[in-house]
């Protein structure tokens, strides 16, 4: 049997909602496993992606299929293009023509975001 003395009250059970925690919007930054790369030409244009356009790869990301946008990278040349397969070789292509990906050619990883060029820039 509990004992109860007249001083004793019963605590509220009552709680005032917590506030909601409010997050900052991230922009995603080039880290030590992100690169960023400016097309240069309008090879792309028919993906929408004009000349300036600025992509960013991650770099050991999921493995490329076909019809994936890469960045392939030999020594200092970096080049963007829609990944393909062509007798058991890699491939780059463009709107008009492609290239063969060589022993010395490295794909990087598959191109995450695009932002477009400035207006007039």
């Amino acid at each position: 049997m509990r004992s109860r003395t007249s001083g004793d009250e019963c605590l509220p059970l009552e709680l005032p909602d917590p506030a909601p925690a409010v997050r900052p919007a991230r922009r995603e930054r080039p880290g030590p496993d992100r690169f960023r790369h400016r097309l240069a030409g309008d090879r792309l244009a028919s993906r929408d992606l004009p000349a300036g356009t600025e992509v960013t790869v991650r770099e050991g990301g999921r493995r490329p299929v076909r019809g994936d946008l890469v960045l392939a990278r030999a020594g200092e040349q970096a080049v963007v293009g829609v990944y393909d397969v062509r007798f058991g070789r890699p491939v780059l292509r463009w709107d008009r023509g492609g290239m063969w990906l060589g022993p010395t050619w490295d794909v990087v990883g598959v191109v995450t975001t695009a932002e477009p060029p400035l207006p007039g820039g």
